[in-house]
């Protein structure tokens, strides 16, 4: 059964949920409310964190996944990291730190869609 799991296709999927699962995540947990709040913001923290394990924990063999995998650790990890300091300064009530960690949080995220069109044209292309 692990062999068949080795392929480009099964690391696409296995990539592509990742993705998607941090996508329904990230809007589960920001829809509950409009305002900025600490708990809203904590529980993005925990939504980048598991996001970034579990694209850390997929295997991938091909040198293009390779690439994509990156990035989006790299974004998640990043997002992870700014959501904490956003954390801190809303607790702390800087207004002009928050107002740069909003800043922060929307361009780490602004590749996001650009790298799951990406990855989704090189999975949907026929191996070679």
């Amino acid at each position: 059964m692990t062999s068949c799991k080795t392929g480009k296709v099964a690391q696409c999927a296995d990539m592509i949920q990742v993705i998607n699962q941090t996508v329904i995540d990230t809007k589960t947990n920001t829809e509950s409310g409009t305002a900025l709040n600490v708990g809203i913001v904590e529980k993005l923290v925990t939504v980048f964190d598991k996001a970034a394990k579990d694209m850390n924990s997929v295997n991938v063999s091909d040198e293009k996944l390779k690439t994509y995998k990156s990035q989006f650790l790299s974004m998640y990890q990043g997002g992870m990291e700014i959501n904490k300091q956003l954390m801190v300064s809303l607790q702390e009530r800087k207004s002009t730190k928050v107002h740069e960690g909003l800043r922060k949080s929307n361009n780490i995220f602004s590749p996001e869609r650009d790298l799951a069109t990406g990855l989704t044209q090189y999975c949907k292309a026929p191996e070679k």
